[in-house]
């Protein structure tokens, strides 16, 4: 008699849902007629697809979503995000409900203990992306393919998108279990209905010896809808599996603009002073006055000198509010464009403490479009130039001809700066008895940039507000105020105007948490900063875990607990030959580095970024004389830079170009004294990867793209969205 009771139940549910998906299908009906933008929604794991399964379709590039799904015994916390315009990353930890780990370790299914969690990363790439509806998009993929691998599926699927209606069918592998499909159809701008074909083998999970999904599911089908709000958040409720209703929440964004509010292109504050049309009518002096003051209402920079000569403007400065440096640049172009008469060329000369870094030359031809907000691909890097700056450029410029007018805005602005910021600090290992812990903290941050001739300095004080965090490898993560980080440092150019960049970078001080003492680099970077290469020397020691400022007495280890080697020298030495290059017109930076890593092991680290101009997300994999075990590398994680600003908001203070940066770890296993570097506050990584000649060429233009359309992004859309593009398009 139960089996009948649980199929009569399933089939009221059936028949509930057919009706009101027959209600709404009819009740929209009449608005067939508008064209929708086709939406891509998560499957119950994160990655684009119907419930369970993929289709061949992504966010579009940099974008993605966070979000929960409850689908018992299964529930996933995931990140996803289109990496590359053909290719779909998803970080997910996944918790069963019915597999414990008990406080000793031990896996059970008697109630006792946490949750079992397990960590995955998705990987799909696209293979074509349809132009046309009767052509379909081709992806391939997998599953699970880093971690504890428990379901792992390789598959292939392609889609068939019509405007709103979308039908998906591909192969998969192991857990996926054969020919999958389901079709999907936006029903409006808020309404997705989705319903797919679902062979799914859940018997195949194992956890130990246990199966959270020991027997085979009821049904073969998954049917339900998504609702939409217009801030990116989307809820969904499915029934799944012919057992339960299935429940996700989700916020989408892009890394090319802000987290919690819609993407619009930015008003960059073109002033309303009357500008003259020829030079002969313009007197240079109220000229050179009128950029000052336009520049100091519209743009966060400093330090402003301005040389104007006949046809020829040059303004120098150092962007401090910005956290897009192509961004400050811009907005110092509108505001000459707005301002001055027709020119033949404009140059800026955009500085850091005070050391001129890139030279950008402008035609006029560029502030004439700016003015007539016609901007097309291709136009800056046609009629611009972009190269490493002399560091006595402007003293050199000045020889060369007299400028009419130079002005300089007050040096102290914005040159020192005292702010205050919450820190939270999450820790998920499933090493862990308690798998989830975290830290809230206050930090009180003093930043000096009025120092000249390349110099700067740092203090952070982190104040521990709460803590559960009980890590026997990362015993600084306590509630003692301690100095997070406090840094003098200095950067010399020592190159020449147009050639090759040669730079050095020097920091000295409380690096990070761990380590007190200084790091050193020498760079040598291409014409256009494309390719560079150079050397990194560390000399550090550790900092007590337990004090304020105090240093170790010994070497601070881990075993079952940390504790002091006073026997060994406190003082270490590493040492790294690194070299990398970079693809401005994908975002792809490579770095490698190979030497003698902080606890003496040799080896090397690869790493791969990719950059939405001042955001990014990189993954880094590194390798020693010591493997973390069961792996044939060391550690790997992964890299995100955030502007604070843009997604979090400002600051406690004045608005800021703090980027939030933080390297998580994808493995629990790896020996913790093994592959490690000294922190460091501004490397050349976060000091020149925005400024580097090509680069900022490729960002200013998108940037300019953007400004110019009356259509936003819409213009900006990457030629490569799928693989078959890089040869229909000859693009190698």
């Amino acid at each position: 008699m139960c089996p009948v009771r649980k199929r009569d139940k399933n089939l009221k549910v059936i028949l509930s849902l057919r009706f009101l998906m027959a209600a709404v299908a009819v009740s929209c009906w009449a608005y067939w007629p508008c064209r929708l933008e086709a939406s891509v929604t998560a499957a119950n794991p994160g990655f684009a697809g119907m419930w369970e399964y993929p289709t061949a379709e992504t966010p579009e590039d940099g974008g993605g979503r966070v979000g929960y799904t409850a689908a018992s015994p299964y529930a996933y916390y995931y990140a996803n995000l289109a990496w590359l315009p053909w290719l779909e990353i998803n970080a997910r930890l996944t918790t069963f409900d019915n597999v414990y780990v008990a406080p000793n370790g031990a896996i059970n299914i008697t109630g006792v203990g946490r949750d079992y969690m397990d960590k995955a990363v998705d990987v799909k790439a696209m293979l074509h992306r349809s132009r046309v509806w009767f052509e379909p998009s081709l992806a391939v993929g997998v599953a699970d393919i880093m971690g504890t691998e428990l379901m792992k599926s390789w598959y292939g699927v392609a889609t068939w998108r019509a405007e709103r209606l979308a039908f998906s069918l591909g192969y998969g592998t192991d857990r996926m279990n054969g020919l999958f499909g389901g079709v999907s159809w936006d029903v409006a701008e808020w309404l997705t209905l989705k319903a797919e074909y679902s062979p799914m083998d859940y018997t195949m999970d194992r956890v130990g010896r246990f199966r959270p999904h020991a027997d085979a599911a009821d049904a073969r089908y998954n049917i339900g809808f998504v609702l939409r709000a217009p801030s990116g958040f989307e809820g969904s409720l499915s029934w799944q599996r012919g057992e339960e209703f299935v429940f996700s929440i989700s916020k989408a964004f892009d890394l090319n603009g802000p987290f919690l509010t819609e993407k619009r292109v930015p008003d960059y504050g073109a002033p309303g002073t009357p500008r003259v049309a020829q030079w002969k009518d313009a007197d240079p002096e109220q000229l050179g006055n009128d950029i000052l003051e336009a520049l100091s209402g519209h743009v966060r920079i400093r330090d402003v000198e301005i040389a104007i000569s006949e046809g020829n403007i040059l303004v120098a400065y150092e962007n401090y509010g910005h956290a897009s440096d192509a961004e400050a640049m811009v907005r110092v172009l509108v505001v000459v464009a707005a301002i001055s008469p027709h020119v033949e060329s404009v140059t800026l000369l955009p500085r850091l403490r005070g050391i001129p870094v890139v030279r950008a030359e402008f035609s006029g031809e560029v502030l004439f479009g700016i003015r007539a907000r016609d901007i097309r691909a291709g136009d800056i890097l046609r009629e611009a130039s972009f190269s490493w700056a002399d560091r006595d450029y402007l003293e050199a410029r000045a020889r060369e001809k007299e400028p009419l007018f130079r002005g300089e805005a007050a040096k102290a602005r914005a040159g020192q700066d005292l702010k205050a910021m919450l820190v939270y600090e999450p820790r998920v290992d499933q090493t862990l008895d308690d798998d989830y812990q975290s830290r809230w903290s206050v930090d009180l941050i003093y930043e000096n940039r009025a120092i000249a001739d390349g110099w700067a300095a740092i203090a952070d004080v982190r104040f521990p507000l709460r803590s559960d965090v009980d890590i026997w490898w990362e015993p600084d993560m306590n509630e003692e105020a301690r100095i997070q980080r406090a840094v003098i440092s200095r950067i010399g150019n020592y190159g020449n105007a147009g050639q090759a960049g040669i730079w050095s970078f020097t920091e000295a001080g409380w690096l990070d948490e761990e380590w007190f003492g200084l790091n050193q680099w020498g760079r040598v970077y291409s014409r256009d900063g494309r390719w560079w290469g150079g050397l990194r020397l560390s000399v550090a020691r550790d900092r007590d875990p337990t004090a304020f400022a105090g240093l170790a007495s010994g070497r601070v280890g881990y075993s079952v607990w940390w504790f002091y080697d006073d026997d060994a020298d406190p003082w270490r030495a590493s040492a790294w030959l690194q070299g990398g290059f970079s693809l401005p017109e994908e975002g792809l930076d490579f770095s490698f580095d190979y030497g003698k890593f902080i606890d003496g092991d040799t080896g090397g680290k690869i790493a791969v970024t990719r950059r939405w101009d001042d955001a990014a997300v990189g993954f880094w994999l590194s390798g020693t004389d010591i493997f973390a075990p069961g792996k044939d590398f060391t550690n790997a994680g992964v890299h995100l830079e955030l502007p604070a600003e843009k997604w979090f908001g400002s600051w406690l203070g004045s608005p800021s170009a703090h980027v939030w940066d933080q390297e998580v770890s994808f493995l629990s296993s790896w020996i913790t004294e093994s592959a490690r570097q000294p922190g460091t506050w501004r490397g050349p990584e976060r000091t020149l990867s925005q400024l580097r000649p090509a680069e900022l060429g490729r960002n200013v233009e998108k940037l300019m793209i953007d400004f110019c359309s009356y259509e936003g992004s819409e213009r900006n859309k990457p030629a490569i969205r799928g693989l078959s593009d890089y040869f229909m398009k000859k693009s190698f």
